[in-house]
């Protein structure tokens, strides 16, 4: 408990730091207005799926004061459920931010709070910012902490009932926190509530429904957490007179030193399938590019991947969209087959093609690369051409991830692709523009009820 406790206070007394934009970097000012730009294309994405229209029926039907958008639903709902409905629809494809060097998914779970309550409540711009940024940075740092076990038992089962603690829940709940202006003794108050019924620390991995609804329990659990506490809910009635000398210091645990979006920083992807893959699908689009040839040109294609990624990429026959991405025998068959992936390539009808298939049968996959310093997943793909002629390709970094980020306009570009059918063009450019100019917007309820379409 009492080393729980000290994370709790540790991750309030950052955020008591940073009331406002000056207190943050400039580079993490732009970079999190690129990562709000991306959730809510990728959100608006998966509003258009199937599950994204099960989740929304759910959040409609709860009720609530209906004052908090749903993305690309033209509905409202509570703040908790609107929360929980985002954060599903952002998460879904596999398309959101990503600090790929952790695996954490900070916007996915944040965004959906500082939208809820920004727009509920009509905040400025500045402090929506300030909040989502302190929010990504506490979900990436316990990430961090929680994969290298440097905090003890505080994120394992030996820890206790508050011990299954979600980094994710976490940085949700100091989002909400900042923006209902929660003192620090209130604040960490609030994490040890979200604490406790969180999502596993854990359990925010892979693809699909299951691993997005974590993302919407993680985004719910901060909401409620942060705005009970507001209303005088006490999760620890008193606290000891030496508390606050058992913090955790904000340099012990790494907050903001340097904030993680920087470095080690934020992947905005650009194929929506597991982040391991996209340097094969880059060397595989080079090869594909340079070369001229089409799938049954091939005789057989060799992929070499490092056995990290290949526990990330497990998946050897897929039978759904889902499975596909995390197959790496299927996503290189299919950007050899069809070219650069879209949403459309995992498909039930994209997993099934008949050329897709063939071509993998012709596909193995070795653990053959290394990782080696700042490269963590580097990938080469060798191609025999039924002509005789031997091709070769090696990626040490995919576009999107941090070391080649996105442009401005290819970014724009994917949101255009993500709402195409969702919003109107106006909407579109409204949303961008609005986005990227956040710090110097009054009221934010506006902007977040363009995205609703």
């Amino acid at each position: 408990m009492a080393q729980v406790s000290a994370l709790y206070q540790g991750i309030a007394q950052f955020a008591a730091r940073i009331d406002g934009l000056d207190r943050l970097p400039s580079e993490v000012i732009s970079i999190s207005k690129e990562v709000m730009v991306n959730a809510a294309a990728v959100g608006l994405a998966g509003a258009a799926q199937a599950d994204g229209h099960t989740i929304t029926r759910f959040a409609q039907g709860m009720g609530g004061n209906g004052r908090c958008t749903i993305i690309g639903k033209g509905l409202r709902s509570s703040p908790v459920y609107a929360s929980l409905a985002n954060a599903v629809l952002i998460r879904l494809l596999d398309f959101d931010d990503e600090i790929v060097a952790n695996g954490s998914r900070p916007g996915s779970a944040v965004f959906p709070v500082v939208m809820a309550l920004g727009e509920m409540l009509g905040l400025p711009g500045p402090k929506v910012l300030a909040a989502f940024a302190v929010g990504c940075e506490v979900t990436s740092t316990l990430r961090t902490l929680a994969k290298g076990n440097k905090c003890g038992d505080v994120f394992s089962n030996a820890g206790g009932a508050e011990a299954t603690i979600s980094p994710a829940t976490l940085g949700a709940t100091v989002a909400a926190c900042m923006l209902l202006e929660l003192d620090e003794a209130r604040t960490t108050q609030a994490l040890h509530l979200a604490g406790a019924s969180g999502p596993p620390a854990l359990s925010l991995d892979g693809t699909g429904p299951v691993e997005a609804y974590s993302h919407g329990q993680a985004a719910m659990a901060g909401v409620m957490a942060a705005l009970l506490t507001g209303q005088g809910l006490d999760a620890l009635p008193s606290l000891p007179a030496s508390y606050s000398e058992h913090a955790e210091s904000i340099e012990t645990l790494g907050l903001g030193s340097p904030f993680d979006i920087l470095s080690p920083g934020t992947a905005l992807k650009l194929y929506p399938c597991a982040s391991q893959s996209h340097t094969a699908i880059d060397a595989s689009l080079q090869l594909v590019q340079q070369y001229r040839f089409s799938a049954d040109d091939i005789s057989d294609v060799a992929v070499g991947i490092t056995p990290q990624a290949l526990l990330h990429l497990p998946n050897p026959t897929p039978v759904n969209g889902w499975d596909a991405r995390t197959c790496i025998s299927f996503i290189v068959a299919s950007t050899l087959a069809t070219g650069h992936p879209l949403i459309d390539s995992f498909s039930g009808q994209a997993v099934s093609d008949p050329k897709v298939r063939s071509l993998m049968d012709r596909v193995t996959v070795q653990a053959s690369e290394e990782a080696i310093g700042s490269i963590p997943y580097p990938s080469s793909v060798s191609i025999t051409l039924r002509d005789g002629r031997q091709i070769h390709h090696r990626a040490e970094f995919a576009r999107g991830l941090a070391e080649i980020p996105l442009t401005t306009e290819e970014l724009d570009a994917k949101f255009l692709y993500c709402s195409r059918y969702i919003l109107p063009p106006d909407h579109i450019e409204e949303a961008i523009t609005r986005l990227r100019n956040l710090e110097n917007i009054d009221n934010t309820t506006g902007l977040f009820s363009v995205l609703g379409g």
